[in-house]
């Protein structure tokens, strides 16, 4: 019982990375969506490159990276850019890499959404 509960647990937690990764563009009739490709971090902030696979919906694209500290709290920060079809884009996140006194020790991408634009 123990190892089933366990499996859930990884399966569930796995779900969710994967769908914090990308997400349908919201106004888009044709189900495009707009992927996470890779992230690092860049000084004080989370660089993000998105791709885009629609034929012909550009998308107003928000990223929310959540940081965890040396003590482990945590904070959330938001970045928005723009992405094209087939074109990759390059989303900048600024975080604070210190949180009283303590410095990061970990990041994460948790949520990606689009909307169409023009």
């Amino acid at each position: 019982m123990k190892r089933l509960l366990l499996l859930f647990a990884i399966i569930i937690s796995f779900t969710t990375a994967i769908n914090a990764q990308s997400c349908k563009i919201s106004g888009s009739n044709d189900g495009s969506t707009i992927v996470c490709t890779s992230h690092h971090m860049d000084g004080n902030n989370v660089k993000v490159t998105v791709s885009n696979d629609s034929e012909s919906t550009c998308a107003n694209v928000s990223i929310v990276v959540k940081v965890t500290y040396a003590n482990n709290t945590t904070q959330e920060f938001e970045g928005r850019g723009k992405s094209c079809p087939d074109q990759e884009a390059s989303i900048s996140v600024p975080i604070n890499t210190e949180y009283n006194g303590k410095e990061w020790k970990k990041y994460e991408v948790t949520k990606i959404s689009g909307n169409k634009c023009n």
